[in-house]
């Protein structure tokens, strides 16, 4: 009777892990998603790649790029690898799912997914303290430097910067939001008002004055 006990509760064990969130990667092709703010396809297309559910902007996922999801949150926001351009482990954004590529092996493990929620993982010199802006500040830039949707490849933001990729096809605005200077000093991160969320050499913005510095 005890053996028979002990398998039934080995069982109900083995049925337990099963149910617990799977991370199976499945690749689609990017399509272009909707802003969570305006409900419209978000500027130059594809899907921003953040670092964790409606988080800081790392890269962009291009319309047609491979990704592996490998595990989808209640809000549809999708962890996993951007295969293309970036090999970038991150989230990308509801709605950005397209055609189906097959299976393949986990490749983002769940440590990775809980550095890069962090933002000092990948950045410094913030326009505010944490949890305290969801947006940049305004600020000055050259409207001569070109502007790019990529800077970072893989998930090793201090030594992996400087990639630069995905040119922007139009010009940057003299006004653009500042959020944060990659973790290398390389790039900043801003939101062009015609652009979107991208890239420009540091020295080609006027930073705010008070820059911030505390991990979230």
């Amino acid at each position: 009777m005890r053996t028979g006990l002990a398998a039934m509760a080995a069982a109900f064990a083995l049925l337990i892990a099963g149910a617990a969130p799977a991370y199976a990667g499945h690749v689609h092709g990017i399509q272009t998603a909707n802003s969570p703010s305006t409900g419209r396809p978000i500027e130059g297309g594809g899907s921003w790649i953040a670092n964790k559910d409606n988080g800081y902007y790392l890269g962009r996922a291009m319309p047609g790029a491979s990704f592996d999801d490998e595990y989808t949150d209640g809000n549809n926001w999708h962890y996993g690898r951007a295969a293309t351009t970036v090999n970038m482990c991150g989230w990308v954004m509801p709605g950005s799912m397209g055609a189906s590529r097959g299976d393949v092996a986990d490749s983002c493990s769940t440590d990775t997914r809980e550095r890069i929620s962090h933002r000092l993982a990948f950045g410094r010199d913030f326009n505010a303290k944490a949890h305290e802006a969801v947006t940049g500040t305004s600020a000055a830039a050259n409207p001569a430097c070109p502007f790019f949707y990529n800077y970072f490849y893989g998930t090793d933001f201090g030594s992996n910067g400087g990639h630069w990729a995905d040119q922007a096809p139009g010009t940057t605005a003299s006004s653009v939001l500042y959020r944060f200077t990659t973790v290398d000093g390389g790039a900043v991160v801003v939101r062009d008002p015609n652009l979107g969320w991208g890239f420009l050499a540091t020295g080609c913005v006027q930073r705010p004055a008070q820059l911030f510095n505390d991990n979230d």
